[in-house]
């Protein structure tokens, strides 16, 4: 077998090993009984955010599957409000496949896995090609990363975007990946559909994304001016296509996004983050977020509540931060590839202690859109941190191998022909003691997957007629709050709440308000889910109307009216509204903030409908990204006898 088919094998048997460590680091999210049901922890503030996206994730699956529609409005949420347009809807993305087959909360989880997968083999791929370690190196490294605590500790709070963050190594790996002009292009056409399928929902940590790649141009560029080198216009022009059209293909979602953003104002008018989980405070903190997945002391926010502390988390394990502290001599002292990566983990681990840092950074980048939203910066800035650890440790590996064969060379006999067998040996040694030393921490923060999913949500019978809910936040919290939203679309029960994240003006009334210990109050102003509306604005006891149907963006109303009239129906007004013929009743969208509209004399029924501000603009701007990617695609086969150009290797240990 010669050195490349070699090197290859090698590949593929780490590749497999790692899968296989994926496979065992996440498998409690699947374990028995509530697998495809539990999405409650043993914390129920940190399931907080889980229920956020199950929400979103159930009501898509019921939309596509049984009305055969996209989730274009969600009349059961708030009042109703947009859904499609919402951040943490993903059903115009690849990643909805998985509940739609698997049920909304198994699906959650395999997508999680999914990107674990790929992020862990992204970053073997990354080490290998980019920087030219051996597959040992990349085989820990990436271990280290897949065993690593800062996912688990975001699936513990139930960050779904920020759980999305693990596969950029992947992402990275198909922009800088070396090789001829064809096989550039084919990996920036995947990196682009990689980009697109994470970023319908990964949110706030795409600037995070842009600016990490940025600093890598910015490091790369200057390593060549000062090496005489040629500039890596390559590589920019890589970020520019693959950002570019991946933008281009979320169109049809990113457009009505925008609008609801830019509409409700989202979060800009949000102050300074400083509770105690947004940033590092201390050396002693990131210390223990090194070597531990909660503090033990913990801290509490201006209100006097105890906080969760997850996002600190890193925890990569001493086999990996013994290689990295081996491999940062190193990396200066070689002054190659690794010096970028360097810069990256320098720039957001001072971004990372924010105001506690001599000089406050992130003042700087509250400037740029979408920074100013952040509310808890660490949870994004950390984990260019987590990847620099593994560059280190990549090349720790290295240098570590290099120095301990050449020991064993010099006190046995390096001519007997066993010194190709004896690094072998060598490195497969480093690699289980390595290993070994990562165990315990991976099998530490495995747990978190297991608490964080144990009971099933309450599957509450529907209601025999439909009849808003309201709930109080003063008197059932966030958490609670967010449990009882879950339940009430589980049962198709509309739930008047103001949401935290999209302020939307709420017109719509409850029947009764539920409040923290179950007992309900009526609410005098409610006239009914559907109602007639008089000169007085009160309602006629003359006509009749009836809610036939909420069915996502279509609401069907059956009304007997003895005169022209004005009907109300239960729904917030947002732009988008229509209701077939019937002229939209201005005055009562102002004063009420529900839908109303005209309604002639007799007996009839009106289909209002609601699509999207933008949503045509944004198909047309994804048309032009699929025509864009095809047009990069190279289509032209390879002409005959032209060969492959080989990727980088190490000179010293390929395929080791």
């Amino acid at each position: 077998m010669n050195k490349g088919a070699s090197a290859r094998s090698t590949e593929w048997l780490a590749m497999a090993l790692l899968s296989a460590a994926v496979a065992w680091h996440m498998a409690p999210l699947f374990a028995a009984p509530f697998a495809a049901e539990a999405v409650i922890g043993s914390d129920n503030y940190r399931s907080h955010d889980w229920l956020e996206v199950t929400k979103f994730d159930y009501y898509a699956r019921k939309s596509l599957l049984e009305w055969g529609q996209l989730p274009l409005w969600n009349p059961l949420l708030a009042g109703g409000m947009p859904q499609f347009s919402h951040p943490s809807d993903g059903s115009m993305g690849p990643l909805i496949l998985a509940p739609l087959l698997f049920g909304h909360v198994l699906g959650m989880k395999v997508n999680l896995a999914l990107v674990a997968w790929i992020g862990t083999l992204g970053l073997f791929c990354l080490l290998r090609r980019c920087l030219a370690v051996s597959s040992s190196a990349a085989l820990i490294a990436a271990l280290g990363y897949c065993w690593a605590g800062w996912l688990p500790a975001r699936v513990a709070v139930g960050f779904y975007e920020s759980c999305l963050v693990v596969a950029w190594p992947a992402l990275l790996y198909l922009w800088l990946c070396p090789g001829d002009h064809r096989e550039r292009r084919q990996r920036w056409c995947l990196g682009a559909l990689l980009l697109w399928a994470l970023a319908i929902q990964l949110q706030l940590a795409l600037p995070v994304l842009v600016l990490l790649m940025a600093l890598l141009l910015a490091a790369k560029a200057l390593q060549a001016r000062l090496s005489q080198a040629d500039l890596p216009r390559t590589e920019a022009l890589g970020a520019v296509l693959l950002l570019g059209i991946a933008g281009l293909l979320g169109g049809v979602k990113f457009l009505p996004m925008l609008h609801l953003l830019e509409a409700t104002d989202f979060r800009q008018t949000a102050s300074y983050p400083r509770h105690p989980d947004a940033w590092y405070f201390s050396l002693e903190q990131l210390w223990y977020a090194l070597f531990h997945h909660v503090p033990e002391l913990r801290v509490v926010d201006s209100d006097g509540n105890p906080r969760v502390q997850e996002y600190i988390t890193l925890m990569p394990g001493v086999g990996l931060l013994l290689l990295a502290a081996c491999g940062l001599p190193l990396s200066l002292k070689q002054k190659g590839r690794a010096i970028p990566w360097l810069l990256v983990g320098g720039v957001f681990s001072w971004l990372s202690f924010g105001p506690y840092a001599p000089v406050d950074g992130f003042q700087l980048l509250r400037q740029l859109p979408l920074f100013s939203s952040m509310r808890g910066p660490l949870r994004y800035f950390n984990y260019p941190m987590l990847l620099t650890l593994c560059v280190l440790a990549a090349i720790g590996f290295d240098g570590l191998w290099q120095l301990t064969t050449g020991q064993l060379d010099r006190v046995l006999d390096a001519a007997s022909g066993q010194g190709p067998r004896r690094r072998q040996a060598t490195a497969l040694v480093l690699l289980v003691l390595c290993g070994l030393l990562c165990l315990p921490a991976a099998s530490q923060v495995r747990g978190l997957y297991r608490s964080s999913f144990i009971y099933s949500a309450e599957q509450l019978p529907p209601l025999e007629q439909i009849e808003s809910e309201g709930l109080r936040v003063e008197y059932s919290g966030q958490d609670l709050l967010n449990l009882r939203v879950y339940s009430n679309v589980l049962r198709d029960v509309p739930t008047i709440y103001t949401p935290e994240d999209i302020p939307i003006k709420i017109g719509a009334l409850p029947a009764r308000w539920l409040g923290a210990r179950g007992d309900f109050e009526t609410e005098a102003s409610y006239r009914g889910e559907v109602w007639v509306r008089t000169a007085d604005s009160q309602p006629s006891s003359t006509s009749s109307v009836k809610l036939l149907a909420y069915r996502g963006h279509i609401i069907e109303v059956s009304h007997q009216l003895d005169k022209e009239s004005i009907v109300v129906v239960n729904q917030n007004h947002w732009p988008g509204w229509s209701c077939g013929d019937r002229p939209l009743h201005g005055e009562s969208l102002k004063e009420l903030g529900v839908l109303a509209f005209r309604a002639p004399q007799g007996q009839g029924t009106t289909t209002c409908r609601w699509q999207p501000p933008r949503l045509m603009a944004g198909l047309l701007v994804s048309v032009l990204g699929i025509v864009s990617l095809l047009s990069l695609w190279p289509w032209a086969a390879r002409r005959r006898g032209e060969r492959v150009q080989p990727l980088p290797l190490s000179d010293n240990i390929e395929g080791q």
